[in-house]
């Protein structure tokens, strides 16, 4: 194929592999909300001046640090039925959803611990340390944006799942490497942006972190 058929190949495929990319993005943006609010309560519990409840949490935050997320993903693919029965009607269970809350036990993980690092600055009136949650919560998002390919092997019809319908559609082993190219396009326009922003607030952040720290220093000295 010459490259003018290629890139109107690449045309024609492209609303129904940015529909693929949206749901990249939805599972993604799932996974990070119920993560972040299972997170939450983690790092309050850790904060609780109740032995029993700071160990317990802790627990089930070193649990869900290590989960390898792509082992999970199959195992709640096979525990979880695709459909329930509740007073006589069915309701679907998407292969979407098993998808975020699988990507989601990493996230819960990394908001307990990043999260209560943030509160305890927030107590101690170090509000500009503890903003640093934000972006890191961004950054995370981009990770786990990536990471939502892994649903396509459960049958979730996102982008490397849309892509591979592309490539049976129009055949050849060149046709492969630049629909697959195509695709990570996709990803880097997503990621490089969001990146090179959060980077920027992390930096403006830090230096209000070190301002803070260099003054607290000098009145140190002047005493």
């Amino acid at each position: 194929m010459s490259f003018p058929e290629i890139a109107g190949m690449l045309l024609a495929w492209t609303p129904f592999l940015a529909e693929g990319f949206a749901w990249n993005i939805l599972m993604s943006l799932l996974a990070m909300v119920i993560g972040t609010v299972l997170g939450a309560v983690l790092a309050w519990l850790r904060l609780s001046e109740r032995k029993a409840l700071t160990r317990a949490s802790l627990l089930a935050t070193e649990l869900t640090r290590n989960v390898p997320t792509f082992v999970f993903l199959f195992y709640l693919a096979f525990l979880i039925p695709a459909e329930f029965e509740v007073s006589g009607q069915i309701y679907p269970f998407p292969a979407w959803l098993k998808a975020a809350l699988a990507l989601s036990v990493a996230v819960i993980g990394f908001v307990s611990d990043n999260l209560f690092v943030a509160w305890r600055h927030w107590r101690n009136h170090d509000h500009a340390a503890a903003l640093l949650f934000v972006p890191s919560w961004t950054l995370y998002l981009v990770i786990i944006v990536m990471a939502s390919s892994t649903a396509s092997v459960i049958g979730v019809s996102e982008i490397v799942s849309r892509c591979n319908v592309v490539i049976a559609a129009v055949g050849g082993d060149e046709t492969m490497l630049w629909v697959y190219a195509y695709a990570i396009a996709y990803f880097l326009l997503f990621c490089f942006p969001v990146n090179w922003a959060m980077g920027r607030v992390k930096h403006h952040l830090l230096m209000h972190v070190s301002t803070k720290v260099r003054k607290g220093e000098e009145r140190g000295e002047k005493t």
